[in-house]
C-alpha cells in the first residue's frame, strides 16, 4: 500500500456539506493499490456510538484514485471525530489519523469536524444545475430589420472576417425564441452587448449603454421579458478585467496623464500616456484593451453597480465574466458576496480555458466555469483521433475530481465557441463524429452549451471563421440535437446522476459510461471503430448492437428487490 499518497484533509475540499445534516466525507489513495476504505465516526462527547462505514471509488486518473461516502447527521453536524480505515487484499488494516499511519485503532489524534455553518455549503442556484446552454455571438445571430442602418453591412452568408459587420440585434434575438424553444434551450449566453469599439465589443466604451448596433436598453428587457415567458433564462457577458480605449476613465487617463483622477483605475507604466502597450497594461498586451485595476475600491463599486444596474432593470439571470482568472479574486468575491446579497440566484459563470478549481471552490466567488477541458478531451477524441478509450477515461475522472459534486452539474460544458475552431470543421466535417461529440456532450455531467449554429452543422476555423451569420443548413442534425435534449430533460440521471466509466476498450474502439440516479440508469455505448460492434454491457445492461461511428443509449429502471 503507497500511504505516501493517501491523502485527507480537514477542509471543504475533503468534507463537502450537502447541507448542514449531510456531509461528503472524501479520501485520496493511490490509483494502483487495491483497497477497502472505510470511515468510523462518533460524536466528540461519547454520547453516541461509533459508526463504520464503508467507502466507494468515485473517480480515478491513473494516479489516485477518490472515495466517498455521503453522511447523513440526525442534526446539523458539529464536534464530530473520525477516522479512515484502509485494508489491501488479506492484509492488516491500517489506521488513519490527523498523527498519521497506525497498526491499531488510534486512542487519540482523530480527525475532527467542529461545525458545518451554513456558508459552508455549496448555495448553486437551482436551475443552473444540468442547464442546457445556447450561445449567441449577437452581432452573427439574426436580424430584426430596423428603420435605419448604423453602417454598411456585409452579406450574412459571406465569410466572416474581424472587421466587417453583419447587422445580427437584439430584435433578432428575440425573434427566434420560438426556434430557441423548440431546440429545447434553458438559457442563453449573450456575448458583449454593451456600447463598444469593434464588432465583437470586447472593448467596452459604456457599460450602462446597450451598443445601438444591437438595439436600447428597451430592446433588452423586451428579450428577457419574452424568453422568461418562454421559459428560457438569459446570461450577460461581463467584460470587467479591460476596458476599449474610448472608456471616459481612460480617455482622461489618455489625455492627462499622470494627473488623472483615474490614475489609480488601471496600471499606468508611464506618465505620459500614448496608445501602446508600453504605457499600460493590457489584456494579451493588446493596447487598445487596456486593464482595469480590480484592486481599487472606486472600480470595484463602479464594477458592483454595473451588475446590480442590468440585474434590476432587464432582470437578466446571471454574469459570465469574461478571463476570468485573470482577474483580482478579492473583488471577485466582493462582487459575488453583494450581488447574491440581492440576487441570490444570480449565476456566476467564469470564462477559464485551464484548472478552475480555484474559481468554484466552495467559498471561491463562481457557480461554476467553462469547462474547456472537458472540450479538449472531445476534440482530441472525436475530432482528432488522439486520444484512446483508456485515456479519455482517465482524463474525463481527472476533470471530474477537480471539483465537487455541485459544481460538476453546473460546469459549462462546451464543444466550441466565439473564440474555437467550429467542432464539425475539426471534424472534417464527419457528421457521424459530430453527433457522437454531441450525444456525448449532453450525457455527460455538467451543462451542456450549444455555440449558436452548431446544431445546424455550420462550419469555419477559429476566429474569425467560427463567427459567421447563422445559417440553418441541416434540419436533420438539428432534429438529432433537439432529441438529445428531450431525451436529458426527461431524465434525472442524466440531469443530475452519478457517473462511472464501464467500458473503455483501446482495442476495439468502444467507450460506455452510466449515469445514475435512484432505480434510473442510462447508459452510453460509443463505436469509434470502423466496422458494427456488439458490446456486452455489464450489470445486465444487455447486448448492444453499434454500427460504426455512433452511439447507442439504454435506459432502464430498475425493480425494487424483495425484502
Amino acid at each position: 500500500m503507497n500511504l505516501e499518497a493517501v491523502v485527507h484533509r480537514p477542509s471543504l475540499q475533503f468534507r463537502q456539506p450537502i447541507a448542514r445534516e449531510k456531509v461528503i466525507f472524501m479520501l485520496e489513495t493511490a490509483a494502483q493499490d487495491e483497497l477497502e476504505c472505510a470511515i468510523t465516526y462518533w460524536k466528540r462527547d461519547g454520547t453516541g456510538e461509533r459508526i463504520l462505514r464503508q467507502m466507494l471509488p468515485r473517480y480515478s486518473d491513473g494516479l489516485r484514485t477518490q472515495w466517498t461516502v455521503e453522511i447523513c447527521f440526525p442534526e446539523p453536524a458539529h464536534y464530530i471525530k473520525y477516522y479512515f480505515t484502509l485494508k489491501e487484499n488479506q492484509e492488516s488494516a491500517v489506521y488513519y489519523c490527523e498523527n498519521g499511519f497506525y497498526n491499531h485503532v488510534p486512542g487519540s489524534g482523530f480527525f475532527e469536524l467542529l461545525q458545518v455553518n451554513e456558508t459552508d455549503v455549496e448555495a448553486l442556484p437551482p436551475w443552473a444545475e444540468g442547464c442546457i446552454y445556447y450561445q449567441i455571438f449577437p452581432e452573427r445571430f439574426a436580424i430584426r430589420p430596423r428603420r435605419e442602418k448604423r453602417r454598411q453591412y456585409a452579406e450574412w452568408t459571406s465569410q466572416p472576417t474581424r472587421d466587417h459587420f453583419l447587422g445580427g440585434n437584439l430584435g433578432g434575438v428575440e425573434d427566434c425564441l420560438p426556434y430557441l424553444k423548440d431546440l429545447g434551450v434553458e438559457c442563453i449566453y449573450l456575448n458583449p452587448i454593451f456600447l463598444a469599439d469593434f464588432n465583437h465589443k470586447y472593448a467596452t466604451v459604456d457599460y450602462f449603454q446597450i451598443d445601438p448596433d444591437f438595439g436600447t436598453e428597451k430592446d433588452l428587457v423586451s428579450l428577457v421579458e419574452r424568453a422568461h415567458q418562454a421559459g428560457i433564462r438569459v446570461v450577460l457577458d461581463g467584460v470587467f478585467n479591460h476596458v476599449g480605449i474610448h472608456f471616459a476613465p481612460f480617455q482622461d487617463l489618455w489625455e492627462k496623464g499622470a494627473d488623472s483622477a483615474y490614475w489609480d483605475w488601471f496600471y499606468p507604466k508611464t506618465d505620459a500616456i500614448r496608445i501602446a502597450s508600453d504605457c499600460y497594461e493590457c489584456v494579451g498586451d493588446y493596447p487598445y484593451m487596456p486593464r482595469l485595476r480590480g484592486t481599487n475600491p472606486e472600480v470595484r463599486a463602479y464594477v458592483l453597480r454595473v451588475l446590480l444596474y442590468w440585474l434590476e432593470r432587464a432582470h437578466i439571470d446571471g454574469w459570465r465574466f469574461d478571463v476570468a482568472d485573470e482577474l483580482d479574486q478579492e473583488a471577485l468575491r466582493y462582487w459575488r458576496e453583494e450581488t447574491k446579497r440581492a440576487y441570490p440566484d444570480a449565476l456566476f459563470l467564469a470564462e477559464t480555458w485551464g484548472d478552475a478549481s480555484s474559481l468554484v471552490a466552495v467559498g471561491g466567488p463562481f457557480d461554476c466555469a467553462m469547462n474547456y477541458l472537458f472540450r479538449d478531451a472531445m476534440v482530441e477524441y472525436f475530432a482528432q483521433g488522439a486520444l484512446g478509450e483508456k485515456e479519455l477515461s482517465l482524463r474525463l475522472q481527472r476533470v471530474l475530481m477537480k471539483y465537487t459534486d455541485t459544481a460538476n452539474l453546473a460546469m459549462y460544458n462546451c464543444l466550441g465557441s466565439h473564440d474555437t475552431a467550429r467542432f464539425l470543421t475539426l471534424c472534417a466535417e464527419d457528421k457521424r463524429q459530430m453527433k457522437q461529440a454531441m450525444a456525448f456532450q449532453m450525457l455527460f455531467p455538467g451543462a451542456p452549451a450549444i455555440y449558436y449554429g452548431d446544431e445546424q452543422g455550420m462550419t469555419g476555423d477559429n476566429d474569425p471563421g467560427c463567427r459567421g451569420g447563422m445559417q440553418k443548413k441541416d434540419q436533420q442534425l438539428f432534429q438529432y440535437e433537439k432529441e438529445l435534449i428531450s431525451l436529458r430533460k426527461k431524465s434525472l440521471a442524466i440531469r443530475k446522476g452519478s457517473y462511472r466509466t464501464l467500458i473503455a476498450d483501446d482495442q476495439r474502439r468502444l467507450f460506455a459510461f452510466e449515469r445514475r440516479y435512484g432505480k434510473e440508469r442510462v447508459i452510453a455505448a460509443f463505436n469509434n471503430g470502423e466496422i458494427p460492434q456488439t458490446l456486452d454491457l455489464p450489470e445486465s445492461g444487455g447486448k448492444v448492437d453499434i454500427s460504426p461511428h455512433s452511439v447507442e443509449i439504454v435506459q432502464k429502471i430498475e425493480e425494487e428487490k424483495p425484502q
